[in-house]
């Protein structure tokens, strides 16, 4: 709207306003703009035309009739704030114009400030339109059956902008309920409207949502095509994510899947696994190592994941925890031999669950904890058999206990921070749940593509929470070092 509608506009007809008819025209321009709909403008336009035929080219008027025209979807006060907007840009090209003969007292910070000077009050205006919109009534009306009511403005702020450094002050409301989009309260850098577009899809919101929340907030029609062209700005850092270098040591990994409808090339929509893995490098950092889309969860394609890992720079993972898929342990020794694959205790506690009779249920996995938290398999041996006569009425509950000890088994030979870090897969059960949020409730996604696009943007997210070790990191480490010596320290200075 700034740039393709107006700047074109106002230059061609505010040069007029240094001419003989300046004033007239100038008032005339002005009240183009202003009409209640767009047959009042083609009327006062066409006695415009015929008033000033002589000094404005007929060609002129009829070029930029239709970019005019466009705007009446904007309400008159949006119509004000984007001309002055304009008007203003066209004063920037007259200083641009005058460096050549302004070199000895026009330099670049003077340019600066006066570009503040003209994003300064646009974001102020759009700021003071937010509070109204929320308070359901303009700066200039009284009277209205409101509990809530305007209450000043905040102390001014210094925000970052991609012009430069602007001040605006954040209008206040009474109940203290108002939270402006624009610039957030604590915010100190401004991003424009793809960004805002971008962060309101990255939280799920569908096109048509987005749509309707700036029309709301600003006045603006942007369209879904208009809203998935900003979006796809994003399709690049997809691609650099997906197959961006990994470090070469990853401690633990978590492999899960989750489940998403998408549409096919004939339009039917049936749901795909969106494989996830993530990673604790050797500093102890969480990360997510990637992404990938198949028809269905299956070993076969979890090799694939793991030789994709491999191409990327993985060249050792010292421990995996996953749900237990079957094939799913003979995938990962075809390319990661030597990694420790570990079942997680949470899916297997599920399944028992699954089975218990409702009034038992309580008892059953009380004393199933019991035997998976014990300090070594023969106190967990112990209690088994305590199990095994508590239960023994439940002999289908019993044998599914019995026949979970061999994966158990191999826990109790790690230390306990190790074993409490690894015996379950709860670290990407919880992003899991976290990017099921972005995809619930959406319908089917039109390709993988937008899938890949939703998910990253959440991933991005998620990941400005991870600027910590994990727990007890340095214990750990003195663990690890002590149990694979070489086989980690020396990815110490390369990760």
């Amino acid at each position: 709207v700034f740039v393709d509608s107006l700047t074109d506009i106002m230059p061609k007809f505010y040069k007029f306003s240094y001419e003989k008819n300046a004033k007239e025209i100038g008032s005339k321009i002005n009240n183009l703009y202003v009409q209640k709909t767009i047959t009042d403008f083609k009327d006062v336009f066409k006695r415009f035309k015929e008033r000033y035929n002589n000094v404005i080219h007929q060609k002129l008027t009829e070029k930029y009739l239709n970019n005019i025209e466009s705007l009446y979807k904007y309400s008159v006060n949006i119509r004000k704030l984007l001309f002055r907007h304009s008007a203003n840009i066209y004063l920037y090209d007259r200083i641009r114009l005058n460096f050549n003969s302004r070199k000895s007292y026009i330099n670049s910070l003077d340019v600066e400030n006066f570009i503040d000077s003209l994003l300064e009050p646009l974001i102020q205006k759009l700021l003071d339109t937010e509070l109204d919109n929320h308070l359901k009534y303009s700066k200039y009306e009284h009277g209205k059956s409101n509990n809530n009511s305007r209450n000043g403005h905040c102390k001014s702020k210094q925000v970052e902008t991609k012009y430069g450094s602007i001040e605006v002050k954040t209008p206040r409301d009474r109940n203290g309920s108002f939270n402006p989009v624009i610039i957030e309260k604590g915010q100190t850098k401004v991003t424009g409207f793809e960004d805002k577009c971008i962060s309101l899809y990255a939280k799920g919101m569908s096109l048509r949502d987005i749509e309707k929340i700036l029309k709301d907030l600003y006045g603006v029609s942007i369209g879904k095509d208009e809203i998935t062209r900003l979006i796809s700005s994003v399709n690049e850092e997809v691609e650099k994510f997906r197959n961006r270098k990994l470090k070469p040591l990853y401690i633990f990994t978590y492999a899960d899947c989750l489940y998403v409808p998408i549409k096919d090339d004939t339009l039917t929509s049936q749901k795909k696994a969106i494989y996830v893995i993530i990673g604790v490098d050797a500093r102890g950092y969480k990360d997510i190592l990637g992404m990938w889309i198949d028809k269905s969860e299956s070993s076969s394609f979890w090799t694939n994941v793991f030789e994709d890992l491999k191409i990327r720079g993985v060249e050792d993972i010292l421990y995996i925890s996953s749900d237990g898929i079957a094939g799913f342990k003979g995938s990962l020794e075809t390319v990661f031999s030597k990694t420790h694959a570990q079942r997680c205790v949470v899916h297997l506690t599920r399944n028992i669950h699954q089975i218990c009779p409702k009034k038992e249920a309580k008892e059953i996995i009380k004393m199933w904890k019991r035997i998976y938290q014990s300090s070594n398999l023969e106190e967990a041996m112990i209690i088994l058999d305590d199990f095994k006569e508590e239960f023994k009425k439940l002999p289908k509950v019993v044998n599914k206990v019995e026949s979970f000890i061999k994966y158990l088994e191999p826990l109790f030979e790690l230390r306990k921070k190790i074993r409490k870090v690894i015996y379950t897969s709860n670290a990407v059960e919880s992003v899991n749940s976290a990017l099921r949020k972005v995809t619930r409730g959406k319908g089917s996604f039109p390709s993988e593509g937008s899938v890949y696009k939703v998910l990253f943007l959440r991933i991005k997210k998620l990941k400005e929470k991870w600027a910590k070790p994990i727990h007890n990191f340095k214990i750990i480490q003195l663990q690890l070092i002590e149990i694979f010596g070489d086989r980690y320290t020396k990815y110490l200075d390369v990760n």
